[in-house]
């Protein structure tokens, strides 16, 4: 029997090259893709392990500006500014609606803040009893009373409302015209 040559199929020497191209880019691209998902993981990993930041509670404030009503021989109220420093603050904001109360002139007779406290931006005021009862003027006092609280608030930081409370718990009015049974915006 006659030997029968096989035929080999040869490929040419640039099909060759194209074919090893292929395989070196393909592998490049496998390096590449393990490279890019290492990376990942070690971002995931280093995102997990690293502790948030701690938030720092807000800093009292070292001044404040009172707002003082003044009222003209008219009756016209006109509004005041006065800055005042904080000497101790931890009780910041005790200390500047003390000095209001002092200094503005519409705050009845016998008032005193028995505290002030800052929670979730609102300022709550809590004054004596004094504050309804010995209130005896009309709309344009109970009003320039309440701007010269809610404008001293909002040159404080951290303030956005007012809640005024008497012994501790909420007033429908100090004057019975305005109502100040919610939290008041601040005003500057």
């Amino acid at each position: 029997m006659a030997k029968r040559k096989r035929k080999r199929r040869h490929t040419s020497q640039p099909a060759r090259r194209k074919m090893n191209e292929a395989r070196r880019v393909q592998g490049l691209l496998g390096v590449l893709f393990v490279i890019v998902a290492a990376v990942a993981i070690a971002i995931g990993v280093w995102l997990r392990l690293t502790p948030a930041p701690t938030l720092l509670p807000p800093q009292p404030p070292r001044e404040a500006k009172l707002t003082i009503p003044k009222f003209d021989a008219q009756g016209e109220v006109h509004y005041e500014s006065q800055r005042v420093v904080v000497r101790n603050p931890d009780a910041a904001y005790h200390e500047v609606f003390t000095q209001l109360i002092r200094q503005a002139g519409v705050f009845p007779e016998g008032t005193r803040l028995l505290s002030a406290t800052l929670r979730d931006g609102t300022l709550e005021l809590n004054f004596s009893q004094e504050l309804v009862n010995n209130f005896s003027g009309g709309v344009s006092q109970e009003t320039a009373l309440i701007n010269a609280i809610t404008s001293t608030a909002a040159s404080l930081p951290n303030v956005q409302r007012v809640r005024i409370l008497v012994d501790g718990k909420p007033i429908e009015s100090i004057g019975g015209h305005v109502d100040v049974s919610q939290a008041l915006p601040v005003s500057p």
